[in-house]
């Protein structure tokens, strides 16, 4: 009830603030430039394909501003009053999650009112919108584990070069892949593969997302793990937090 009590003060906060705009003329923009398209009908593959993007990119502005909004000396005032650490966090995130989610429920309205999918009714929405929140959810916890106000800033680096070395099969190939010896491209095949799987749920949510093909067992797998990835970054994120020194940020907004 404590999480849920701070989730709301936050959006209050949020809400009153006007930060919120930005989010609501974000919304109007993709609707009106991507999604009505006067004269052109679209189908469920095109409404999730610019959902699909347009979510995450929305979570990454979101979520660090929950994060400066939590990242301020105030929250020493809440936490003395009885307010755990875990509430605290999980507060933050699920602001983040609720304004997100709320942008693309208002698209998803808009889209069914004004130019509606031929070929989406509301149980392939539902298909849809499933992977699709939990690569909203997944992105949200990855950066508030990565925010400064839960790990610190050796532990952020480690975590950035993992992520990049995860990435790094787009960035070295053809002839600067193939001018490496042998041994080193083995090793950073290996390592490459062992890095990129827990990044494998999110790329193939939104796959699942745009097709909404749950035809086989993969499909529901790649739920599961979602979620099971989804926990282990939030409790990552709640153990650091609750192991380290309060060090909130005096110059955040």
């Amino acid at each position: 009830m404590r999480s849920l009590r701070f989730t709301g003060f936050m959006l209050l906060e949020y809400i009153r603030s006007g930060r919120v705009a930005l989010e609501i003329i974000a919304t109007l923009v993709v609707f009106f430039v991507f999604l009505r398209r006067v004269g052109i009908s679209m189908n469920a593959e095109y409404f999730f394909s610019v959902t699909g993007v347009y979510a995450p990119i929305l979570t990454l502005y979101t979520t660090a501003a929950f994060i400066g909004l939590g990242d301020r000396p105030q929250g020493y005032v809440l936490l003395a009053h009885g307010m755990s650490r875990t509430s605290y966090l999980l507060g933050i995130f699920g602001s983040a999650f609720s304004i997100v989610a709320g942008s693309y429920g208002i698209l998803s309205v808009m889209a069914a009112l004004f130019n509606r999918p031929l070929d989406l009714n509301i149980f392939g929405w539902m298909l849809g919108t499933l992977p699709l929140l939990l690569n909203i959810a997944l992105l949200a916890a990855l950066m508030l584990m990565l925010s400064p106000l839960v790990f610190p800033s050796a532990w952020r680096l480690t975590v950035l070069g993992l992520i990049a070395l995860a990435f790094s099969s787009n960035f070295i190939g053809g002839p600067i892949f193939e001018s490496l010896p042998s041994l080193v491209r083995a090793i950073l095949r290996a390592v490459q593969a062992v890095l990129g799987g827990p990044l494998v749920p999110a790329f193939y949510g939104f796959q699942l997302t745009v097709t909404r093909d749950y035809s086989s067992m993969t499909a529901v797998a790649n739920i599961l793990a979602q979620v099971s990835l989804l926990i282990a970054l939030l409790g990552l994120a709640i153990y650091s937090f609750s192991r380290r020194d309060l060090m909130f940020s005096d110059g955040a907004p």
